[in-house]
């Protein structure tokens, strides 16, 4: 029970993070008189500092995580986990900015402005809004001739992914986030949401009326089944593995999911949360392909 309760919470924080992301998560400028290339760089997630990395902007801190971290950043300081930092290992490092997820500053944002450190809050909500961060990031520590050369790797990716697309084909997506008795569905503001149109087809949510306009909006199973999507994702975080095992549970158990079109097609996939986490990083190009994988194949 006590792990159940903790994954629910876990779920509940990451939608309300990214719900709050889109509020404040662009790039805020705050004055400093240092140089660029002498200002000390705090990374708050693994996303932005490995964003901060394929830039060749260096860092004097960086997140803790319990995945991966690229190898040329596992030397550096950990300043603790990105929903929690620990503001005096982040001061102890002189840092002057500290660069996190947008998603983070209703969470922490207080915090850092009563303790006098200097934040920037990245926008990774979206696909488009990844790139357009990269640009940012670029411009504002002076690499832009490394964010140009980045910007240029996607677009021909993109191409690549686009070019045998049948847009005539209208694949209707459901993308369920969460567990059981807690789902929620991840609109176009969301970053696996905002792959579905991009792709030629079509998320539910964009036709279903609701007075929720964040990255994620309460489900209805009776009005999802009115739309009866062709495919539907499930996209976990916290606990996956028993996350995977309640909503394998319920949809074996509730005889309601029986009558979804992508249920009786067998088209019903669990979302690789390396690829589909809640905000995108310096992969979302794969995460492109492999969504046009699962919609096409």
């Amino acid at each position: 029970m006590k792990r159940l309760l903790a994954l629910m919470m876990i779920v509940v924080m990451s939608i309300m993070f990214v719900a709050c992301g889109a509020k404040g998560a662009e790039m805020e400028q705050n004055s400093t008189d240092t140089k660029k290339e002498d200002i000390r760089i705090v990374a708050g997630s693994v996303a932005v500092a490995e964003m901060l990395l394929a830039l060749d902007i260096p860092m004097v801190g960086r997140p803790s995580t319990q995945y991966g971290i690229a190898d040329e950043l596992k030397e550096l300081p950990e300043i603790g986990l990105p929903m929690n930092p620990d503001l005096e290992v982040i001061k102890s490092l002189g840092s002057d900015i500290f660069v996190t997820s947008g998603a983070l500053k209703e969470l922490i944002g207080s915090k850092f402005e009563q303790n006098g450190i200097n934040p920037r809050y990245a926008d990774l909500s979206s696909y488009d809004a990844v790139k357009e961060t990269i640009k940012e990031l670029a411009s504002e520590f002076g690499k832009e001739e490394n964010g140009k050369k980045i910007i240029e790797a996607f677009e021909k990716k993109e191409k690549e992914i686009f070019e045998d697309i049948d847009l005539d084909k209208k694949v209707k997506v459901m993308i369920l986030f969460g567990a059981p008795g807690n789902f929620m569905l991840a609109t176009e503001k969301s970053f696996a949401g905002s792959l579905i149109p991009k792709l030629g087809a079509e998320n539910i949510t964009s036709k279903v009326k609701s007075k929720y306009k964040g990255a994620y909006v309460p489900f209805s199973l009776e009005v999802a089944l009115k739309e009866n999507p062709d495919i539907i994702f499930r996209m976990y975080h916290g606990y996956i593995d028993e996350a995977k095992k309640q909503v394998q549970e319920e949809f074996e158990k509730n005889p309601q999911w029986e009558k979804f079109k992508a249920v009786k097609e067998n088209k019903v996939y669990d979302l690789d949360p390396k690829y589909f986490g809640v905000t995108g990083d310096m992969g979302a190009t794969e995460s492109l392909g492999k969504m046009k994988a699962y919609l096409y194949k």
